[in-house]
């Protein structure tokens, strides 16, 4: 059986059934009760990386071999409690690359052209009154700090350079095939940035590495985009440095606890929101449920699982 944790994989049931029989943690009333009648059968979770996975739901059912992610991140799965219990974790490595790396860029033309606000003011008959606001930077010539230099990373430098952006990088590890600098601590790259372009993992190394000191030496003309995970923010910090005008704007697809509360957000004008969807397109969803699914398929067939993380 495949225990389905997520709604968003609801789409995706038909054709896990014709793996194994499924169950849907969202419509089962009593888990323990079911863990111990037909939970017995249940040999894989199936469940969203970057959702949160219930990790007291490994101790439940002793047949449990895999929880297999659909989507790149699984920081919402507990690594250590799955290693624990001897369960393989998986996920889909590569799968919308372009896509974070296209949206990121989005949000930064969007706040650093002021689409949002100029499309209200056509939209209410205001046109004259969008010729009196303070035209904004050309982004050609301005620098791109990108923190995390992965896949997205380098998607997102190559876009940038197209864009006429100089590029400069932090992370842990220098990388010799990376043709851009690299800035020993992102408190230097967000000095030596316009814009600072978060692309990292959410590690214990990275929560809250973006301080209020990092947004500060960004400066009242700095520019924060985030299309890595909310908990690399200070969320708090963020909040007071947009507010006060600390820095210049924003534009976040992630937060610090999502869905977020629209009244933390109301009344800032200088920047842009999106709801966690910059990975996903009719490309990528398609091939995080065949990549889920081919790992679903080599569990019941006894192969070896691809892309493990444990």
């Amino acid at each position: 059986m495949i225990l389905i944790i997520h709604p968003e994989l609801a789409l995706a049931q038909s054709l896990m059934e014709q793996i194994a029989p499924c169950a849907r943690l969202w419509e089962i009333d009593d888990v323990a009760t079911f863990a111990q009648g037909p939970g017995q059968a249940v040999r894989a979770i199936a469940c969203i990386g970057g959702k949160r996975t219930d990790p007291a739901l490994f101790g439940l059912f002793p047949k449990l071999e895999a929880v297999i992610a659909a989507g790149v991140g699984v920081d919402g799965v507990d690594l250590k409690a799955a290693e624990a219990f001897g369960i393989s974790v998986c996920n889909s490595p590569g799968i919308n690359t372009d896509d974070v790396a296209d949206l990121a860029l989005g949000l930064l033309i969007a706040g650093e052209r002021n689409i949002i606000e100029l499309d209200g003011l056509v939209r209410r008959g205001e046109w004259a009154d969008a010729l009196t606001h303070a035209p904004r930077y050309r982004l050609r010539g301005r620098t791109l700090g990108i923190l995390g230099m992965g896949a997205i990373g380098k998607a997102i430098g190559v876009r940038a350079e197209a864009f006429g952006l100089n590029v400069i990088w932090s992370g842990p590890n220098p990388k010799p095939d990376i043709i851009w600098p690299r800035v020993e601590t992102v408190l230097e790259l967000a000095r030596q940035s316009d814009i600072l372009m978060l692309a990292c993992p959410l590690t214990e190394a990275t929560r809250g590495i973006v301080s209020g000191e990092v947004l500060a030496a960004l400066g009242s003309e700095g520019v924060l985009i985030n299309v890595a995970r909310g908990g690399v923010v200070d969320e708090a910090a963020l909040l007071k440095a947009l507010r006060e005008r600390k820095i210049l704007g924003a534009g976040l697809d992630v937060f610090e606890n999502e869905p977020t509360n629209p009244k933390l957000w109301a009344d800032l004008p200088n920047v842009v929101l999106t709801p966690h969807v910059a990975g996903r397109t009719r490309e990528s969803v398609q091939e995080a449920v065949r990549a889920a699914l081919g790992n679903l398929m080599r569990l019941y067939q006894g192969q070896q699982l691809e892309n493990r993380v444990i």
